[in-house]
């Protein structure tokens, strides 16, 4: 109730002002006391303007409320209360005087006629004591200013649309009406120049989401002009139409403009406002014209967002997310230039009262030369004594404090000096200066009205959207505190007015954002988090190719902003993302425990990659993950070397067939189990059964280099080598390996179709399977030992026993603590030196080798470089079955020969010898004739040769790449030995 009474109090001082003003206008020319000449006019008539604008949209807001639905109501209850006679604990007086309050406010305020209430009274005025000529004169000045008026409004809306230039143009119209109602002054001419403006500022955004349309203002206020309304409204709304469909289209690179304009504005005010020292007029100059852009870009974003905002609201065109999203830049831009005024308001304001002062010295020294040309002229006592009057108000209104009042005074007295008193086009620069004087003092106030987004409240429903944001990059990020700025405005207005109207709105309202954010920005940022983790820790199981350019990682941005403030509100990203991670990986553990190891290596790696420290399930944990035991494979181990094939990368074995629908594995995780649940003196002995398998194998080896149709073999092949060494190029011709290769086949074959060389590859592999099984065997004792020595606080603990001994504790707790501290050093010592398993192997074997009885072997590294064509066709053919539907034989891995290969050339010493062979310089030279053969027949032959062509390129290729694997693997193996 006191908000309507204010509201009508505030109706009331605006009539009142507005009569008193006209008045007065009338009286100066009525009276002819003051020379009227020359005077100018349009400050006054623009005050007026402004006066009557205030009751113009004051009537459209409450018309746009609930608020005479509600008073209605009101006043119906109250008199159906006071008539029935039941008491209102009041006397027969304040009832009156309530009665009579409520038929003013609602005649006045309530009747939805305040603006022709005021017309109404603005007539009676004129036509009181009036005379016509009088009218005559008033309406030709206020004719004239709307024309001119009109040619100003004309230029700048179409340079700068912006709010106070939308603003002019409600004020135009509403002095147009007043022009006509006052002086009965209908003309068409001045009508249609104001439609054309009319329709290039078709709707005009107040606040909230009430826009004024030209086109009903004036059908409703001047309806003999406006006859035509359907087609005017029709015209209207296509325009209103247009300009939507042009901002749709325009908007993208709208953005770009005004955030270029604003990144421009934002460098140069950091850049002039980053010292406090005392400014030259140059600097001033330079400030003012910084801080009156940033006005207009300001006012120019405000007006782009809202008008197309609530044009589509009101005409009820739908807003599509790509079309909200740009708008949301445009906030963030507006928030953004709001940022730095506030970084640099102490300078702002400083610089402000420095140019303010210069601009009043600049205009008290125009006054001042108006003031001596009227001196000087000699008659100025008995003709121009006015206007000295008028100057010397202007000069002691001017050269106190920069007021608003003072500012009046002065450009009403400078109104009533004749233009022709004025030198050139002073008056038009005093005018300016004062304009621009207290354009600088309301620049604070300019710039919040403008970068104020309240106006959200009535938007709701879009700010779930701009929360749906992907916010994991690093510029979305940035810009969320922009966005929070916004919500801190409209929680400013929601509390004003549950001040105000004892409501709770504002609780309401920031309970929704809080959910909001939780939902969209910290959920979604948790879940991308656990994500991007699990895709880390299961990275091995990657089967595509990721590009570490393009893969889209989590930023660490709001990890690093971490505090949200939401108004009063702290809402913090980290805490929340450890919450959402602990509870995950809790309830993820306790449906598959068996996952708890998974989860551990996720929550370290949460900490190592984005320092969060999610809490520890203490969930009991188990392995079920430990396959094949070592003791079994030990006994076993001719059969397991037999049966799988060994990956010499990942330090894996994998079954070759099964008659299951899995293939088991063995990894170093597996091994470590069996050690753990054995303890480590099961590796000493399932090395020494590696030793006894080993002998056997030699054995066979053995027996296959003494036969007499490999030995022979290899020495003719060793003697031609040696012979033509030079002819080709100091590398073991291909040829000569493909010749033996095939020739090998002729003495033989085994009952699965296996040749002679096939067996002895086959034996190679199953010794180098040993040979990586044992390695596995020190890899998975060292993993087991590394577990354990994790509980020691350091690698050099104190001796228990000594401690015990100190206390004098009982025999049997000394004998205890002896034991433990013997298993610790165990522990210790496996740990850190571990044993050289390979060396010991290399040692046993290598004098037995070497022996002058097994000179046989010394042309082993000859047979080498059949084996490995013998090796790679073999794989060849191996990895083609795995596409096929029967699998026997099918495999991707074999690693074994490469290690069988290299632990064998050590034995026997001859790494040199095989080096001297350039084997693999031969291979490459022979793919590269034979690639180069294929391109020289490319260019001719039929469609039939080209496609044979392509398939042979396809197999040298394949060719091509397991080579490459293999001389990878071998490489790799031979490290080992050295």
């Amino acid at each position: 109730m006191q908000s309507i009474c204010l509201l009508n109090a505030f109706v009331i001082r605006c009539n009142e002002t507005l009569n008193n003003v006209l008045s007065q206008v009338f009286a100066v020319f009525r009276e002819e006391i003051v020379n009227i000449n020359g005077i100018q006019w349009h400050y006054i008539i623009n005050n007026i303007g402004e006066l009557f604008t205030l009751l113009v949209l004051t009537e459209l807001l409450i018309s746009k409320c609930s608020i005479q639905t509600k008073w209605n109501a009101f006043v119906k209850a109250f008199k159906s209360q006071s008539s029935s006679g039941k008491s209102l604990d009041i006397n027969e007086d304040r009832l009156n005087s309530v009665n009579g309050a409520i038929d003013s406010i609602t005649a006045r305020v309530m009747s939805d006629d305040i603006v022709q209430s005021s017309l109404n009274n603005l007539l009676t005025l004129r036509k009181k004591d009036v005379p016509g000529k009088v009218c005559g004169t008033v309406m030709a000045e206020f004719t004239q200013y709307i024309k001119q008026a009109l040619i100003n409004l004309e230029k700048i809306i179409q340079d700068k649309p912006n709010s106070d230039n939308m603003y002019k143009c409600i004020k135009i119209n509403a002095l147009f009406v007043l022009n006509c109602h006052l002086f009965s002054n209908n003309d068409k001419k001045l009508f249609k120049g104001l439609s054309e403006i009319n329709a290039k500022a078709h709707s005009v955004y107040i606040i909230g989401n009430a826009i004024w349309f030209p086109e009903q203002f004036l059908h409703r206020y001047v309806p003999s002009l406006s006859t035509n309304s359907n087609k005017l409204s029709q015209t209207m709304l296509k325009a209103r139409q247009a300009y939507m469909n042009t901002k749709k289209v325009s908007l993208a690179k709208d953005i770009l403009n005004l955030q270029n304009i604003c990144t421009h504005w934002v460098l140069t005010t950091e850049d002039l406002f980053s010292c406090n020292n005392k400014l030259s007029a140059c600097d001033m100059s330079n400030h003012a014209k910084t801080l009156l852009d940033g006005l207009e870009i300001a006012s120019n974003l405000s007006h782009s967002v809202l008008s197309f905002i609530n044009l589509h609201l009101s005409l009820g065109v739908p807003l599509t997310k790509t079309l909200l999203m740009s708008i949301f830049e445009f906030i963030d831009t507006l928030k953004a230039l709001r940022n730095v005024v506030s970084r640099n308001y102490t300078q702002i304001i400083n610089s402000i009262t420095m140019i303010v002062q210069h601009l009043t010295f600049q205009a008290a020294s125009s006054i001042l030369d108006v003031k001596k040309t009227i001196i000087d002229d000699k008659r100025y006592a008995n003709k121009r004594l006015d206007e000295l009057t008028c100057i010397v108000i202007a000069e002691q209104a001017i050269r106190g404090a920069a007021t608003l009042e003072r500012n009046i005074a002065t450009n009403v007295a400078l109104s009533f000096i004749p233009d022709t008193t004025y030198l050139e086009d002073s008056y038009i620069k005093l005018g300016m200066l004062l304009e621009r004087e207290q354009i600088l003092l309301k620049f604070i106030n300019s710039i919040d009205r403008y970068c104020n987004c309240s106006w959200m409240i009535w938007h709701q429903n879009i700010i779930p959207l701009y929360f749906q944001q992907n916010f994991s990059t690093q510029l979305n990020a940035l810009k969320l505190k922009y966005f929070l700025m916004v919500i801190d405005d409209c929680m400013v207005l929601l509390e004003e007015t549950d001040k105000c109207f004892g409501k709770s709105q504002s609780k309401g309202f920031m309970s929704n954002i809080q959910n909001i954010i939780t939902e969209h920005v910290l959920n979604n940022m948790s879940q991308s988090i656990e994500t991007n983790l699990r895709l880390h820790i299961h990275s091995h199981l990657q089967l595509d190719i990721i590009n570490p350019l393009t893969f889209d990682m989590i930023k660490k941005s709001l990890l690093l902003i971490n505090n949200f403030k939401v108004n009063t509100v702290y809402m913090r990203v980290v805490p929340a993302v450890e919450h959402y991670l602990s509870k995950t990986y809790y309830n993820l553990t306790t449906v598959v425990l068996s996952d708890w190891k998974t989860y551990g290596e996720m929550r370290q790696m949460a900490q190592f990659k984005f320092n969060l420290q999610p809490i520890q399930d203490d969930l009991p944990t188990q392995t079920l993950e430990q396959g094949l035991d070592v003791l079994e494979i030990m006994r076993n181990i001719h059969i397991f070397v037999s049966k799988y094939q060994y990956n010499l990368n990942n330090q894996i074995f994998i079954e070759k067939s099964s008659n299951n629908k899995h293939l088991n594995s063995i990894n170093i995780r597996h091994i470590a189990n069996s050690i753990r649940t054995h303890g480590t003196g099961i590796m000493n002995t399932t090395v020494n059964f590696t030793y006894q398998f080993l002998k056997n194998k030699f054995f066979t080896f053995s027996q296959f280099m003494y036969d007499e149709q490999i030995k022979s073999r290899l020495i003719k092949d060793l003697r031609h080598f040696r012979e033509n060494i030079t002819g080709h190029g100091n590398t073991y011709p291909y040829k000569n390996a493909d010749r033996f290769n095939k020739g090998i086949k002729v003495l033989g074959l085994a009952d699965d179709g296996q040749s002679y060389l096939d067996l002895f590859r086959d034996l190679v592999t199953q010794i180098g399977n040993a040979m990586g099984y044992v390695r596995m065997i020190r890899s998975g004792g060292r993993h087991c030992c590394a577990d354990a020595t994790a509980f020691l606080s350091s690698l050099e603990p104190k001796k228990i026993k000594s401690l015990c001994e100190e206390n004098t504790f009982a025999a049997k707790t000394i004998e205890t603590a002896e034991n433990l501290d013997e298993n610790i050093e165990g522990l210790i010592s496996n740990f850190i030196l571990g044993t050289e398993y390979f060396k010991l192997l290399v040692e046993v074997f290598a004098p037995v080798f070497r022996n002058p009885k097994n000179v046989h072997l010394k042309n082993f590294f000859i047979i080498v470089p059949p084996l490995t064509l013998n090796f790679v066709e073999h794989m060849i053919l191996s990895k083609d079955k795995m596409s096929k539907k029967n699998k026997v034989g099918a495999g991707f891995t074999d690693d074994g020969f490469a290690m069988g290969v290299a632990y064998i050339l050590k034995l026997l010493d001859q790494d040199s010898n095989f080096e001297s062979l350039h084997w693999f310089d031969s291979i490459w030279n022979h793919i590269k004739d034979e690639r180069r053969m294929i391109e020289d027949q490319k260019n001719k032959g039929s469609v039939q040769l080209q496609q044979a062509l392509a398939l042979s390129e396809k197999k040298l290729k394949t060719l091509e790449e397991e080579y490459k694997l293999l001389y990878y693997s071998l490489t790799s193996a031979r490290i080992f030995f050295r």
